[in-house]
């Protein structure tokens, strides 16, 4: 059944609508939990750069500590994407930096026990594929420039799938969209973030971060939106209810 304006005015049933759309878009978790994978994915890349360049040089002991300082960080972003404690500390940022706005989610029934399994192996899955490719790249088995499109193969579907799973908004979905349609114009020859040199893994990290960040400030501000006009709504509908008469005032 649509939503039809009742005298001139939105029908304050449209407030059902707009939480939930408000619901859907607030992203500060994410942005938090953003933060917290660029600082762990600048640590992982910082290591690979080591390692890469002490294969290079052919630094046996400087590439081995390497290898080890990399494989320890992604231990770390796995536990951390994966523990309480780290799941406490982002609903502990995110309650505060939504402090004025109070407490509102959007779920919907799912089986628990599937939705852990399946986050866990595709999570794992994660990690060890662009582990993999690391290495690739390390051994010179996959140059630095394929890295992205390589990513894309599971990132992309990966994202797609935890998008759709967890009914995020709109915006959830710019995140592999462009991911994927960036390594489709590498792989096409189209010239994208060309960095030279010892910058060259920013041609993987900026995509990956970038789009991300795209998506989740898209979010944020379609949630300002929703939460206008969820605020307007309210005012009618309360302006509604004060202009009906008692019932013992009616006639």
């Amino acid at each position: 059944m649509s939503i039809q304006p009742v005298a001139g005015n939105e029908d304050p049933r449209a407030l059902v609508l707009w939480t939930r759309r408000y619901a859907k878009s607030r992203t500060m978790s994410f942005l938090v939990q953003w933060v917290i994978i660029v600082i762990m994915v600048l640590l992982i890349g910082l290591a690979a750069t080591v390692t890469n360049r002490a294969y290079v040089e052919g630094n046996a002991l400087r590439y081995w500590a390497s290898v080890s300082a990399m494989v320890a960080a992604i231990l770390v972003l796995v536990w951390f994407s994966t523990s309480n404690w780290g799941g406490r500390l982002i609903w502990r940022v995110t309650s505060w930096l939504y402090r004025h706005e109070g407490y509102v989610a959007y779920s919907e029934e799912r089986p628990l026990s599937t939705r852990r399994w399946w986050m866990t192996v595709l999570g794992g899955g994660l990690v060890v594929y662009h582990l993999a490719g690391a290495l690739l790249v390390s051994f010179h088995y996959l140059e630095l420039r394929h890295m992205q499109p390589f990513s894309a193969l599971y990132m992309a579907p990966f994202l797609m799938f935890m998008v759709y799973w967890q009914r995020l908004g709109f915006w959830a979905w710019i995140w592999p969209v462009l991911y994927a349609l960036h390594a489709v114009l590498l792989l096409s020859g189209v010239a994208l973030l060309q960095f030279q040199g010892e910058w060259q893994l920013l041609n993987m990290v900026i995509p990956v971060l970038g789009y991300g960040l795209i998506s989740i400030l898209a979010g944020h501000l379609y949630s300002r939106f929703a939460l206008y006009k969820l605020k307007k709504l309210a005012r009618v509908a309360a302006d509604s209810t004060d202009a009906e008469p008692a019932k013992d005032d009616r006639p």
